[in-house]
């Protein structure tokens, strides 16, 4: 009768994002690098737990859900298409 799940949040765009990300555009500039174009906020993990403790989760154990817009683009990219000398 124990149902075990994670949620598994990627960027956050928290009232301390700064410390870590930069002023405004630095966030915005690491907030375009993911598929959906932004970071998450607290209220978008809120959510995902909100409902994985609902009645409508009743039946999901074991699952681990995905909280990140998409995902953070791979740095291999960038450097992929990086200009040679």
């Amino acid at each position: 009768k124990v149902r075990v799940n994670t949620v598994v949040a990627g960027m956050v765009q928290t009232e301390q994002a700064a410390l870590h990300y930069g002023d405004a555009d630095g966030i915005a500039a690491v907030g375009a690098t993911v598929p959906l174009g932004r970071m998450a906020t607290p209220d978008d993990v809120a959510a995902a737990c909100l409902y994985l403790a609902s009645d409508a989760a009743a039946y999901v154990s074991g699952a681990a859900l995905l909280v990140h817009g998409g995902g953070e683009r791979p740095a291999f990219l960038a450097a992929s298409t990086a200009v040679r000398p």
